[in-house]
């Protein structure tokens, strides 16, 4: 379940730049993710992506073909402004950026590269208040620490010091989403907390039906070959969570989304 299906929208959100995307599909709503993306251009380099504001320049194109496909700007501009923008970037700047690449761990402390994170996101979302968009989700950081990449090291044990950024992360995006509700006017942003319902599935799996909290069914150097039943594991492979735990944490968020936007 995707939030787009939760909220009766449509059960997938298609690539904007998908070749087979449909002219109901721009009107209903895309996708500009790429995965693997994030805040910082380098995370982008380092995967190989689209870098956030490549793809807000791919927002822009979207709102040109919406006005030729409406053929009115003010119904275009009551789409966008009606629209919910989901936000989720910072977890592959920390677990990969900032941890593994001397160009950023040295230059940066964790806390100056985080409040560098957080000058990104409202720079970002600044710009899509300037295009129209007035609705915003925006996502904290998954529990990094307990990525399967992180604790298979530690024989399954949650990697502390990853999981103490993550948090610093999110309550520092948190705070700065309070801030966007008195910075726009006319805007509406909600932070949505991502590491606490995946940290619970972590910590109680039973509770939920899983047998595999932070082994992952997938493409470990141990066990390439992926699992017979996905639905018992916590996490996809080393850096996912798996569909059925996606399924488990996001009806309340689809709630808080339902409230907060009605």
């Amino acid at each position: 379940m995707n939030a787009a299906e939760g909220l009766g929208i449509k059960n997938i959100v298609p690539a904007y730049r998908s070749p087979f995307l449909q002219p109901n599909d721009i009107l209903t709503g895309v996708s500009f993710a790429s995965g693997g993306s994030g805040l910082d251009p380098m995370t982008a380099r380092i995967q190989g992506v689209i870098w956030v504001p490549d793809q807000l320049n791919d927002f822009k194109a979207y709102i040109a073909k919406l006005n030729s496909i409406t053929g009115d700007e003010e119904k275009t501009r009551s789409i966008i402004s009606n629209a919910v923008f989901v936000i989720s970037a910072g977890n592959n700047d920390i677990a990969i950026t900032y941890f593994t690449n001397p160009a950023r761990n040295t230059r940066y402390t964790i806390f100056s590269y985080t409040d560098l994170m957080v000058s990104w996101t409202q720079s970002f979302i600044k710009e899509l208040y300037n295009l129209g968009a007035r609705k915003f989700a925006i996502m904290g950081t998954l529990p990094l620490g307990c990525l399967p990449g992180a604790s298979n090291a530690l024989g399954g044990l949650c990697l502390e010091p990853a999981n103490v950024v993550a948090r610093l992360f999110n309550r520092k995006l948190a705070n700065e989403v309070n801030n966007l509700n008195s910075m726009l006017p006319g805007s509406r942003s909600i932070y949505v907390d991502m590491y606490n319902p995946l940290l619970e599935l972590v910590k109680n799996p039973l509770k939920s039906g899983f047998t595999s909290p932070t082994r992952p069914c997938c493409c470990a150097p141990a066990a390439p070959i992926p699992c017979l039943d996905a639905s018992r594991y916590v996490f996809w492979d080393i850096g996912h969570p798996s569909e059925k735990a996606y399924q488990t944490i996001i009806p309340p968020i689809i709630q808080q989304i339902q409230q907060s936007f009605a």
